[in-house]
């Protein structure tokens, strides 16, 4: 529902979550998702525990709010490059913008890694644990949609944007390692080297 058409008190509600939210995000980029706890968050947000609770039963619920706008931000990002330009140059804008996002967003790409990991089940329920997959596989399709607008045989996306997949969160743990360094390594050159090639397969 558009912000303009909600009621002053909606508007208010929304915010307040949306502040808990950001704060929770900011203690989980301090904390880890481990050693954070309702009573950081909260002291964060500039509230008690108990405004948290008629919101979020805990925090794992809170961690699958942020993940899951984090995914969905990400999704519109993707979509957005995948037709923003030459439909044979598709592939290397989704992947760049994969990479650019997480490479900017560090703390939501930590965050990511749990649900990656096989990790962030613990407390979230099998629900919510499926619903932030989908949103993860429809993020990995997105990759798949480059492909696809390039010209790859249908057949070989599935399995093609999954190496895609891999070789971006490799990098990504490397780059936000700082390994690429110790390695007297340079992650955009990597990324390129990686999407050349990809093309040049294709044709």
């Amino acid at each position: 529902m558009p912000a303009a058409s909600l009621s002053r008190t909606d508007r208010l509600v929304a915010l307040r979550r949306q502040i808990i939210l950001d704060a929770a995000q900011r203690v989980f980029a301090r904390d880890g998702l481990d050693r954070t706890t309702i009573r950081a968050i909260a002291k964060e947000a500039g509230c008690t525990t108990g405004a948290i609770y008629p919101w979020f039963d805990g925090k794992e619920a809170i961690y699958a709010a942020v993940l899951r706008e984090s995914l969905d931000r990400l999704d519109r990002h993707l979509q957005i490059q995948a037709q923003a330009g030459p439909r044979a140059k598709a592939p290397r804008r989704v992947i760049q913008a994969f990479f650019d996002y997480y490479a900017e967003h560090g703390t939501e790409f930590s965050l990511g890694m749990y649900l990656f990991q096989g990790l962030g089940p613990r407390g979230l329920g099998r629900d919510a644990d499926g619903e932030l997959n989908r949103r993860l596989r429809a993020c990995v399709d997105r990759l798949g949609d480059g492909l696809k607008a390039a010209g790859w045989p249908p057949d070989d996306v599935p399995c093609e944007q999954m190496n895609v997949f891999t070789y971006l969160m490799g990098l990504l743990l490397l780059f936000h390692t700082h390994r690429l360094k110790s390695l007297d390594q340079q992650a955009q050159p990597l990324l390129d080297r990686y999407c050349d090639a990809l093309e040049q397969r294709r044709t």
